[in-house]
C-alpha cells in the first residue's frame, strides 16, 4: 500500500465520533448510499477518493452499489481523508461539499489486519473508473488497476455495460 502522507484524520466532527488509531480512524459504516458514497455512524458522509462509480440507476451502478453495501455496511473500517497539505484545512471536498476518503478494512467483519483498500477493490472489479479530478499523486497507480480491469473486460468495461455508464 502506498504512503498515506496526504491523508488526514477527520477533525471537523465531534471528538467522540471517531476513535483514533496510529494511522487512519476506525469507524463503523452505517449506510452505503451508492458505490462511492458512504455514511458513517454519527451521520458523517463522504465520497471515495480517486474513483467514480456509475449512478446506481444504471445496471452496473446498481451492481456496484450492492457490492459496496454487502462489503461495507455495518463493517468497522479505517478511514483516511484526502488533503492537499496534510492538515484539516486542506481536506478536499467534491462539488456537493462531501470530503474524499480512502477506506481500508480487514478480511473478516471484525478483522484487525487492515489490508484491503476498498477504493482499489472497486477498480479491480470494474465497478469504478479513475477520477483524475480527485486523485492524489501517490495514487496514480489506480490507472494500472483500472487498465487491468479494462483488459479483462470486467464490470463497466464489459461491452454490454459500457453504454449509458460513462
Amino acid at each position: 500500500m502506498p504512503p498515506v502522507s496526504q491523508f488526514y484524520i477527520f477533525s471537523e466532527v465531534p471528538d467522540d465520533f471517531f476513535k483514533t488509531l496510529s494511522h487512519g480512524v476506525m469507524v463503523i459504516i452505517k449506510i452505503v448510499h451508492a458505490g462511492d458514497f458512504i455514511e458513517f455512524e454519527g451521520g458523517f458522509k463522504a465520497k471515495l477518493t480517486g474513483i467514480k462509480v456509475p449512478d446506481k440507476t444504471t445496471k452496473i451502478g446498481y451492481k456496484a452499489f450492492k457490492f459496496a453495501k454487502n462489503k461495507l455496511q455495518g463493517r468497522k473500517v479505517k478511514v483516511f481523508t484526502y488533503t492537499k497539505n496534510n492538515m484539516a484545512s486542506g481536506i478536499v471536498y467534491d462539488e456537493e461539499g462531501y470530503p474524499f476518503v480512502m477506506i481500508v478494512y480487514g478480511r473478516g467483519k471484525n478483522s484487525k489486519k487492515w489490508k484491503i483498500v476498498f477504493n482499489e477493490l472497486l477498480l479491480k472489479k470494474g465497478y469504478a473508473e479513475v477520477n483524475d479530478n480527485y486523485l492524489p499523486d501517490e495514487f496514480k497507480y489506480f490507472h494500472d488497476i483500472e487498465n487491468k480491469a479494462r483488459r479483462r473486460k470486467l464490470g463497466i468495461w464489459k461491452s454490454d455495460m459500457k453504454k449509458g455508464n460513462k
